[in-house]
């Protein structure tokens, strides 16, 4: 099949979908791509603040609802977001079938709140585009062998995406954010975060590893393991954005802002606990110092806290890794406080001024009408990426950890995306 002629397939995040104007927004550039002639797959988040709206919501009902349960209620967002960027795409003259999780040919197992993709079929929406030239997907849906939905975790909906492309036979997955690219680091803490034109698969995976919200993961290996190349865009599309395929890593700075650090009793209690949440599918990273056994896990994970055993929650640590090139890893733990102020300084250190490459993001946003199902439900949600006033930069040596050196991290999670199906 010649390349003019193969899907686009286009994933939009959940700043995109800031206002309700995001969706129109969308619905115009989508407009525009499928003017071309090319048919266009779009999948779609929630919108921003959502999820976390509706986990919160959950949690003040019951506090380990079954995953089942737990799943209906999540996926909730995505299916909203699907049908008002369907209609917007109506309102634009555009004809666009919206798809349940079930018509994705996505297909997975495991816990029905955080399953793991297993399949990615092209059928289905196959089928669709050969009845409308515009398809809407929700993000991070699949469903299971027993065709009941389930979540692929959250933040997962770059992997729904890639994982169509790589099924359709399409070369290119464009991942739209709020960011202008894959930067050298978060943009919203490091004001001089450098944008890279381009990045191989294993570099982005480990700054994803390390706690950077580029690129789920798993969509990492799922893409390179169908050669699907990204496109990392912001959007409106305003710059280039970074190209993602074969090729070398890049020096950055990664803090792990939402991840929690829990002390264990030593490394074989640590050890049972990153084992028992690698079953549930979810990472973590051990750090070693000095006989402080450190874990550092996803924060605000619905069941993860359960699995943790005995830790204990260093609630005021957070992990920031300078990752260098040749493949070296250098963390250090640091007051929540003084995150983005170390965050600047080791930035520095990799990329003196003077590089024209600036990162600059736009404003990070919740959507006002991210309580569209949950109206009027509080959602306590602290950003640390919000750098006025913070304290100067220093290690943390609080609760008896101290960083002499480079501590040793180890990654721990799953074993990989298994490889797509036939």
């Amino acid at each position: 099949m010649r390349a003019d002629t193969l899907p686009l397939v286009l994933k939009f995040g959940g700043s995109s979908f800031a206002d309700l104007e995001g969706y129109p927004r969308v619905a115009r550039h989508v407009a525009l791509r499928a003017a071309g002639g090319r048919p266009v797959v779009v999948v779609v988040s929630a919108m921003s603040g959502t999820t976390g709206r509706l986990l919160h919501t959950l949690e003040q009902i019951a506090e380990a609802p079954p995953d089942r349960t737990a799943a209906m209620l999540l996926t909730t967002g995505e299916t909203v977001s699907v049908a008002l960027l369907a209609a917007a795409l109506a309102a634009e003259g555009v004809p666009a079938r919206p798809l349940a999780a079930a018509e994705t040919g996505l297909l997975a197992a495991g816990p029905a709140d955080r399953a793991e993709l297993e399949r990615a079929g092209a059928g289905p929406v196959r089928a669709a585009l050969a009845e409308c030239p515009v398809v809407v997907l929700p993000g991070g849906q699949g469903v299971d062998a027993a065709r009941r939905v389930v979540m692929l975790g959250r933040n997962s909906s770059d992997l729904s995406a890639v994982a169509v492309a790589g099924a359709l036979g399409a070369p290119v997955c464009e991942l739209f954010s709020d960011v202008p690219g894959v930067c050298t680091a978060d943009p919203f803490l490091v004001p001089g975060a450098r944008v890279l034109p381009r990045i191989g698969y294993g570099g982005v995976r480990r700054m994803s590893r390390y706690g950077a919200k580029v690129v789920h993961e798993r969509a990492v290996e799922w893409a390179e393991r169908t050669g699907v190349r990204l496109h990392c865009r912001p959007f409106p599309p305003d710059g280039p954005g970074t190209e993602v395929g074969p090729g070398p890593g890049a020096a950055a700075v990664v803090t792990h802002t939402h991840g929690e650090v829990w002390r264990f009793d030593g490394p074989g209690p640590r050890g049972a606990a990153a084992d028992r949440l690698a079953a549930e599918g979810l990472e973590s990273v051990a750090v070693d110092d000095g006989g402080a056994a450190l874990l550092v896990v996803p924060g605000g994970v619905r069941g993860a806290r359960a699995l943790l055993g005995a830790g204990r929650h260093l609630a005021h640590l957070r992990l920031l890794t300078t990752l260098h090139e040749d493949g070296r890893a250098e963390p250090v733990l640091v007051e929540q406080a003084a995150l983005a102020a170390e965050a600047r300084r080791r930035h520095a250190l990799l990329y003196p001024a003077g590089d024209d490459r600036l990162a600059v993001p736009r404003a990070k946003a919740r959507s006002a009408h991210s309580d569209l199902l949950v109206s009027g439900a509080s959602h306590p949600d602290p950003d640390p990426r919000t750098p006025g006033g913070l304290e100067p930069a220093r290690p943390a040596f609080a609760d008896d950890v101290s960083l002499g050196g480079s501590p040793r991290v180890t990654a721990r999670g799953t074993a990989g995306t298994s490889p797509p199906g036939p």
